[in-house]
């Protein structure tokens, strides 16, 4: 390790900071302007490593969902303790083909990945259930123009045995794809099919959605392909794809999203499994979707992506993106760079509409008590800086939602977010997966938490996360690491491909439990490195709120400390710090201070 000479100079002020906000609550205005950064109670430190992360499977194709839709249900936690998870995977050079991947955790360790469940051929979009007793199943589709299938795939036996293959088919001519799929009954012997119609035109649309179910593992079908009232050419001109997502089922009710785009947000619900449908509208648009004019100004909406889940009681609890969006004939436009906010609505709640959401900030989501959501370090006023050609995967800031609720009814929302303390070698953000929880029926939320503010994930992209929809004292979270923003897949924001990991983490229910509800003083605030760049010393500023004990290091590119030292304790106030660049190569660095387990990083250039 080359020499690190930290000089400590003089206190120049010394003085406490502002106490700021750190859980959506009464007075969130504050802490809007600034991160979060939470301290749990229980003595574990967010900024070190604290959960248990675990590589499951790897793939090559490293896009989980199409576009700006959304990560259908691909991961169990079933009671014995086991967990079955899913991902879209392919090898390197399409060796295997794209299809399920497929991994099973048997209560102690995880086992051998299948890279490709069931037939070689090319298979797209993956869902996971449980099925009968103590079985699984999971679906995909295989495009076949004219007569594509949605194919499942089941075991009597969970983690064992060959692999029972059935499927559920269009009307003549027409293909199925891009499917959302769950279980429901007291075994699970119902499978719930929701599949978009492709190749031709059906019943009026250019691409419908079709509602299967199934009690025979798939072999036969009853409903076989209905257009559920509220979805047909009467309210929908054409359906949008992979912008439905069902929920998990509760006794005899069941449920699914459709929407959250220009159009509107709504959630269809079944009390007796899916004999009935009844629609509520969760967001309203200003747009009737069958006559609008040439021009459309700037309006707040969602992106076409949404997570849904049902409490114990079978209330529906839906998360989803904000964004802004226009219309300049022909085109929908978006405004992925600079719509921030991740929003939250249950059925007890008034529909949002676009001056809820707005186009200019969050805070009428925050007053409205809609708001459980945005990047770290969001300004009310300013928003987030993002670089330009920053890679957005054609979705929002904070992408990729997911809801899941525990059994004790406490909500667990996640998503993928730009992350402005994390730049690639390019200058481009990284996206973390940051979780929030409400304890109270989603009325006030904990906080947020950054899941991958942990050395291991510095130079780490974390997208498309997915959580079982129940669990006891750990919360799991599935997502896919790649090593440079945006996907080498459409929309093509990477110029080559690269294996990507796929990781289970588990987090301790205490993480979220143990967040402080009453309001908490930042520990640190740290100034910008100057001179940047720099060929000889950097300094910065440090001010501490309180006596605490302060270590820093700094990384290169490929995420080797390079330089660090332990300064020690130091007292509350204002500090100068700085340190010796000379002996390095020029390149891209990584400054990262840690106060009493908080870290805060800058990005540093020597040349």
């Amino acid at each position: 390790m080359r020499n690190f000479l930290l000089f400590l100079l003089i206190a120049v002020i010394a003085w406490p900071l502002s106490a700021q906000k750190k859980n959506f609550g009464p007075s969130a205005k504050e802490m809007l302007v600034h991160p979060d950064y939470i301290t749990p109670l229980d003595g574990t430190v967010i900024g070190q490593k604290m959960y248990d992360n675990t590589i499951i499977g790897t793939t090559w194709y490293d896009i989980q969902t199409l576009n700006y839709g959304n990560v259908m249900p691909r991961v169990w936690l079933y009671e014995d303790g086991t967990i079955g998870a899913t991902w879209t995977c392919a090898g390197e050079d399409l060796v295997p083909n794209r299809g399920i991947g497929y991994n099973y955790y048997d209560g102690s360790e995880w086992g051998t990945p299948d890279l490709h469940v069931g037939p070689e051929d090319r298979h797209g979009t993956v869902c996971y259930a449980p099925w009968g007793a103590n079985g699984e199943i999971a679906c995909t589709y295989q495009y076949i123009a004219g007569e594509s299938p949605i194919l499942f795939f089941r075991r009597e036996v969970k983690g064992q045995g060959e692999w029972i293959q059935s499927q559920a088919n269009g009307p003549e001519g027409v293909s199925l794809v891009w499917q959302s799929m769950m279980t429901s009954g007291e075994n699970h012997e119902y499978i719930h099919l929701l599949a978009y119609t492709y190749d031709q035109e059906y019943m009026g649309q250019a691409n419908a959605l079709l509602y299967y179910r199934s009690n025979d593992g798939g072999e036969t079908w009853d409903p076989d392909g209905i257009i559920i009232d509220g979805l047909g050419s009467d309210y929908v001109v054409t359906i949008n794809a992979l912008s439905y997502n069902f929920s998990n089922s509760v006794g005899s009710t069941i449920a699914f999203t459709y929407g959250f785009d220009q159009f509107g947000g709504f959630v269809f619900k079944s009390t007796d499994n899916g004999e009935n449908w009844d629609m509520m509208v969760a967001m309203e648009s200003p747009i009737d979707p069958f006559d609008y004019p040439d021009e459309v100004d700037p309006f707040g909406a969602g992106i076409g992506s949404s997570a849904i889940a049902l409490d114990s009681q079978g209330k529906a609890h839906v998360v989803f993106p904000r964004m802004v969006r226009s219309y300049s004939n022909p085109d929908w436009n978006y405004y992925p760079w600079t719509t921030d906010g991740l929003i939250y609505w249950n059925e007890d709640m008034d529909p949002l509409d676009s001056t809820i959401i707005s186009t200019t900030g969050l805070q009428n989501l925050e007053d409205g008590g809609y708001l459980c959501g945005y990047v770290f370090g969001y300004d009310p006023e300013y928003g987030t800086e993002v670089p330009t050609g920053q890679p957005t995967y054609a979705n929002a800031m904070c992408g990729f939602p997911v809801i899941s609720i525990d059994n004790n009814d406490n909500i667990f929302v996640a998503s993928s977010n730009f992350s402005p303390d994390y730049l690639s070698g390019e200058g481009y953000l990284y996206r973390h997966i940051v979780a929030n929880s409400s304890f109270d029926g989603g009325q006030t939320w904990n906080g947020m938490v950054d899941l991958n503010d942990e050395v291991q994930f510095i130079f780490s992209e974390c997208a498309f996360p997915t959580m079982p929809y129940y669990f006891d004292n750990t919360v799991y979270f599935l997502f896919q690491e790649d090593f440079a923003p945006g996907t080498f897949e459409w929309p093509n924001e990477q110029p080559e491909a690269s294996e990507n990991h796929m990781y289970m983490m588990s987090v301790p229910k205490s993480v979220f439990v143990g967040i402080n509800e009453n309001e908490q003083t930042l520990n640190s605030e740290m100034s910008d490195l100057y001179p940047n760049p720099a060929n000889n010393s950097v300094n910065f500023s440090l001010i501490i709120e309180n006596n605490a004990s302060v270590a820093v290091h700094v990384m290169n590119s490929v995420g080797q400390i390079v330089l660090a030292e332990n300064v020690g304790f130091m007292a509350a106030g204002t500090h100068r710090l700085g340190f010796d660049v000379s002996t390095l190569d020029a390149g891209i660095y990584y400054c990262t201070v840690n106060v009493d387990g908080q870290t805060t990083s800058r990005k540093l250039v020597v040349y």
